[in-house]
């Protein structure tokens, strides 16, 4: 029996009570798909939102996949309760216990990095810079160098950026370094997403 109380039949006779509940029936699913059609969403709704896009449940649904992802996002801000993870290294939050003495020995040899880096300079003058997200020079004053050596600690949690006063593009992830044939250090600027120590050195 149907949801509208009709059977299927051989050759008995179709009674008009039936054969209205046929049109009856007919009329309610034709009502029904054209409904759908009117609310469907189609590729082109999809372009460009008026609304909030909120899951139906908390920590459930996912955006993207580890094999299909998203190519970029662009936003303001972005808010993550557990954990946050950048070319599968995860970012500490503020907060998180950080052991100091674990990067010890890991920031000596940083260092001494730099010097054995360096081609046999006439003087080195070295220093530690710390890089916020205010693009800063290298240097305050005006200098004459022959290079300029940057060396970012294995230990960073953020990237580093280089460039001029006004664009910054160039980037060192954490354990790489640069040399810069340049001869004033005051006209590179360096700038990360968060405060980092890095390593710098000026042959002069």
């Amino acid at each position: 029996m149907t949801w509208v109380g009709l059977r299927h039949k051989g050759v008995e006779i179709l009674f008009p009570e039936e054969w209205n509940a046929v049109v009856d029936a007919l009329d309610i699913l034709y009502n029904y798909v054209s409904n759908l059609e009117l609310n469907a969403v189609t590729k082109q709704d999809l372009l460009s939102l008026d609304s909030d896009i909120v899951p139906d449940q908390d920590n459930i649904r996912d955006l993207g996949d580890p094999n299909r992802a998203w190519k970029d996002v662009y936003a303001h801000y972005g808010y993550f309760n557990d954990n946050l993870f950048v070319q599968g290294k995860q970012v500490l939050k503020d907060g998180d216990p950080v052991q100091v003495y674990r990067f010890i020995e890991e920031a000596k040899t940083d260092i001494d990095s730099i010097y054995k880096y360096v081609r046999q300079p006439v003087d080195l003058q070295t220093q530690r810079l710390i890089v916020g997200t205010t693009p800063v020079p290298l240097s305050d004053v005006d200098l004459t160098v022959k290079r300029i050596h940057i060396k970012v600690p294995s230990w960073a949690l953020y990237l580093t950026y280089i460039g001029n006063s006004t664009k910054q593009d160039f980037i060192l992830e954490p354990g790489e370094k640069e040399t810069l044939e340049i001869e004033n250090p005051r006209n590179v600027y360096v700038r990360s997403l968060g405060n980092v120590e890095i390593f710098v050195a000026f042959e002069v």
